[in-house]
């Protein structure tokens, strides 16, 4: 008997996700739609819902809050301390004012209450990262799809959005499911809130400005010293003072550790500065971690060597002269590298066109937008997912407003 071709584990749980968005059954109209199912839609979503609007998710993956599960290496850095407290590490994005402005000054206890409510335990780690205590990424998935659950949000995956009109209030789906609307027309809405990152050419549609969107958080391609061979240095890792230096002029200094790779530079220090960093700049590593260079060249001349301050390997990478390289140890950036690694997309509608206490677009009404859509960044550490958490809420809770308003 002839059998049929073999199915791979990853087709079997393609096919089970694909029953399962196809068993959704997607209304007609609701108060609130979410473009986008990652982490700032769903937190808008639960919001919305718990201010007592109907709401469905539409995100074009195959399940929602898949991207939570990438974050953290897989174990989801959610959010960094530096944010609790009076004076939240503003700095650390590239649009403070407008975050300050949305965010305000209990921004980070806000988001740790709102995990609170959903049933999560956390822990802190190095740099004040926050990780769910479990440090599995699943943890921080479930207790929001759970909630969302609770509040009633139709979470509806693999629904493309094919186009917004903003006039008739209409959100167009590529087919993919039969009968997913009781109408032809799409899903009407009352509010919406924008939370897709990277759909550049939809964002633009809306007619508002939007920046380009390019990978930021990735590694730097870069141009070794001479006689200092990348590809004997791949893969170790250093603890470093790192500065970015641009015409001479030290632009940005992180702190923390690198990663060596055969084309450059990698590592939580050099995804913090590739957010900056151009073609031509510098990244200057002091390996020594800012120890003192009298206090360094004694210890390596009573050990008659440098194994007692620099990984042996590295020493040994770097030649002759080690200690006094690894000083200042100067790469060139060419470029960015391994996009498709990047932590963050950068770019988004600009922010000037929102009004921060809502979040919702000055020039269209019911247009609210939040997380990746809009142009914001922020540092490694758990800046990006705050972002995402607490924008959502925002937007969540003023689009739900606005509908009922207009109801």
């Amino acid at each position: 008997m002839a059998r049929g071709p073999r199915r791979t584990p990853r087709s079997r749980a393609r096919e089970e996700a694909l029953a399962a968005a196809a068993a959704v059954r997607v209304p007609a109209r609701c108060d609130v739609a979410v473009v986008g199912g990652g982490a700032a839609g769903l937190a808008a979503a639960i919001a919305a819902a718990e201010s007592g609007a109907s709401v469905v998710v539409l995100e074009r993956g195959l399940a929602c809050g898949r991207t939570i599960l990438a974050t953290g290496n897989g174990r989801c850095n959610f959010m960094n301390a530096t944010l609790c407290g009076p004076a939240p590490a503003w700095e650390r994005y590239n649009d403070p004012a407008f975050v300050a402005a949305v965010c305000g000054p209990r921004f980070g206890d806000d988001v740790l209450a709102f995990f609170e409510e959903c049933g999560l335990a956390w822990a802190e780690e190095e740099g004040g990262r926050l990780y769910p205590l479990s440090r599995q990424a699943a943890s921080v998935r479930e207790v929001l799809l759970a909630r969302a659950a609770r509040a009633g949000v139709v979470l509806a995956p693999a629904r493309e959005v094919a186009g917004i009109s903003m006039s008739r209030h209409e959100v167009r789906i590529r087919p993919l499911f039969e009968a997913d609307f009781s109408s032809k027309k799409g899903l009407m809405y009352t509010s919406l809130v924008y939370a897709a990152g990277g759909g550049e050419e939809t964002a633009r549609s809306l007619g508002l400005a939007c920046a380009p969107y390019e990978p930021v958080l990735c590694s730097l391609a870069c141009a070794a010293p001479q006689d200092v061979s990348l590809a004997g240095l791949d893969g170790r890792r250093a603890h470093v003072v790192a500065r970015l230096v641009r015409d001479g002029r030290e632009v940005a200094r992180e702190v923390g550790e690198v990663l060596f790779r055969p084309y450059g530079l990698s590592g939580i220090v050099v995804f913090d500065l590739s957010r900056r960093a151009r073609p031509g700049d510098v990244v200057a590593l002091d390996l020594t971690c800012g120890l003192d260079r009298d206090r360094a060249r004694a210890l390596v001349a009573a050990a008659g060597g440098c194994a007692g301050v620099l990984d042996p390997v590295i020493a040994g990478a770097l030649g002759p002269d080690a200690l006094e390289q690894a000083f200042d140890l100067r790469f060139v950036v060419t470029g960015h590298t391994e996009p498709e690694r990047a932590q963050v997309t950068r770019g988004g509608l600009l922010t000037e066109q929102f009004d921060p206490a809502s979040l919702e677009a000055r020039e269209l009404p019911g247009l609210f937008a939040c997380g990746e859509a809009l142009n914001v960044d922020g540092a490694c550490g758990g800046f990006n997912l705050a972002w995402a958490w607490r924008s959502g809420l925002v937007a969540g809770r003023a689009a739900a407003k606005s509908a009922g308003n207009r109801a």
